[in-house]
């Protein structure tokens, strides 16, 4: 047991560790975070679920400093952040969860990204608690401006009939994975898609929330 501790411990905060949050150089912790960055840390208040969601979790609450994070994470390919951030992504076994399900990118910016940000995180939360990814299941079918850049009624619009899902998702238990929940627009859609096509459950665990 002390050996795969070690082993997740390195995953998360290597030797010579440069804190997740303020990038100096800190003491290897089990969070990857410096003490004094630890403390600004807040955790989130259960959120409500939006439309169409059965049950979201959120890990913290959202910051300017983790604002830094997510934007590393998906906008200059820090893919090393993936553990840190999907530590805090928590699935309740009350929801029988039988799949993940990363909320998707259009292709087009998933190609030029060469990523999704929300499909790294399943990959470490499916390594974690044995739940297979199913990521073939919902599409997004049209490219859609960027959300923060959005009032909640334009979000609501900006994505209606955005995401369209598979007939394989029918009687099914699903937990959508996402970096962060603002208005809840995006997951809102993807629930409505993945109940269209017949889910039992949709739920969401996303790494922070804002407060709302």
């Amino acid at each position: 047991m002390d050996r795969i501790k070690d082993l997740l411990l390195s995953l998360v905060a290597p030797n010579n560790h440069r804190c997740y949050l303020c990038d100096q150089e800190c003491p290897a912790s089990e969070d990857g975070l410096c003490e004094n960055c630890r403390q600004t840390m807040k955790l989130a208040i259960s959120p409500a679920p939006p439309a169409g969601l059965d049950g979201l979790t959120a890990g913290l609450q959202y910051s300017d400093a983790l604002s830094t994070v997510f934007y590393r994470f998906k906008k200059k390919e820090r893919t090393d952040y993936t553990p840190f951030l999907a530590q805090f992504i928590s699935i309740p076994q009350e929801w029988h969860a039988e799949m993940l399900l990363p909320v998707p990118l259009h292709w087009l910016r998933e190609y030029y990204r060469t990523y999704n940000q929300s499909y790294l995180l399943s990959q470490y939360v499916s390594a974690r608690d044995g739940i297979p990814i199913c990521r073939d299941l919902l599409v997004r079918t049209r490219p859609t401006p960027q959300q923060k850049l959005l009032n909640e009624k334009q979000r609501r619009r900006n994505l209606k009939g955005a995401f369209q899902a598979a007939p394989e998702c029918k009687g099914r238990s699903i937990v959508l994975i996402d970096d962060v929940v603002t208005t809840g627009s995006t997951l809102s859609e993807c629930a409505k898609a993945l109940k269209k096509a017949g889910a039992h459950r949709v739920y969401a665990a996303c790494v922070a929330c804002t407060e709302r």
